[in-house]
Formats: structure tokens, sequence, C-alpha cells
């Protein structure tokens, strides 16, 4: 199977020693995240969630809400942390209308025993990341501030953590698909 190429042709006049679009994009990540840190404070998401439902219980039940130390400690809906959720849900739908011009995605394989369908494969997606929401919040935080922030501030933990997640990414992927990295 062949891949497209992600180089850009050289126009003239120009080196073929350009920087690749990749690095400039990593490069103003690591910088927007820093001066995010230095101006706000560390960034993850998954708090959001927890927010999300203090405000629905401040509705329901407000005493419970109210005596409920952690939806106390996790504070009202609208903070800096739901709007960056609130954005990432805007740029992904941004993302995938505007990327219908370029050519189309390759299907998806149906790679669990139950996903026999398309609608399987979203609700067994939901249930998954629920349960990634319930594990980030039992751990403290989410990738985005573990990883992120964390390597962002040169912490051990975030870095350690970083090497995990993708590293089992990578085995993750070499087991379901072998032959996949001899692309």
């Amino acid at each position: 199977m062949t891949h497209a190429s992600t180089s850009v042709p050289v126009a003239a006049g120009r080196t073929a020693l350009q920087t690749p679009r990749w690095a400039l994009l990593g490069v103003l990540f690591g910088i927007l995240s820093a001066a995010a840190i230095a101006l706000y404070g560390p960034i993850g998401v998954s708090g959001t969630y927890p927010r999300f439902i203090g405000s629905i219980l401040r509705r329901i039940t407000p005493a419970y809400a109210a005596a409920n130390p952690y939806l106390v400690k996790m504070g009202s809906l609208i903070s800096t942390e739901t709007m960056l959720v609130v954005g990432l849900l805007i740029g992904g739908f941004l993302a995938a209308r505007l990327g219908r011009r370029a050519a189309p995605a390759p299907a998806v394989e149906l790679v669990h025993a139950r996903e026999t369908t398309n609608g399987r494969r979203y609700v067994d997606a939901f249930l998954g990341g629920l349960l990634i929401i319930f594990g980030a919040r039992l751990a403290g935080g989410c990738t985005s501030g573990h990883i992120i922030s964390g390597i962002t501030q040169l912490s051990v933990s975030g870095m350690i953590f970083g090497i995990a997640v993708f590293g089992g990414g990578i085995l993750t992927a070499r087991l379901i698909h072998p032959a996949s990295g001899d692309r």
C-alpha cells in the first residue's frame, strides 16, 4: 500500500533543507503552551466533566452539590479549561468540515469482535471515553495535564507518563497490526 508523501515540492530559488512543517508547528505549540502556563497555570481538560456534572447537580439537588467537597473544590462550570474543551470541539468540527476537500479518509477497520457496525464502534468509543475520564479524575489529571503541561514544565513525572503513553500506543499498534511498522 502506498502512502502520499507529506513533503512539499521545492520551489525555484529555495533550498531543499527547509524546516519541516511539523517541526515549525511543534515549536509554535511549545511556545503557546509555555505562554498558557505562564499566564494561567497548568492546563488540562478532564476537570471540565466533573464541573459539568456539578452544574447539573446544583440545579437538581443544590444541598447535595453544596455538601460534596469534590464538587465544591472543582468550582463552577465556566472556567478557562471549559473554554478549552469548547474550543477543542469547535476545532475538531471545523477540521472535519474543512478537511473534506482533501482525499477521503480510508475506511475504518472494525478491530474488535463486538464492532460489527459503525454505531457499535461509536458506543464503544463513548464508553471508553467515559472510562478514560473516570481514570483521569482518579489520577488527578488527564493526559493534556500530565503530558502537555508536565513536559512543558520539564516535570519528570510528565516525561515518564508521556513515554509510557506513546510507548504503550506503539506497542498496541504493533500487536494489532504487526506488519504496519514495515510500511
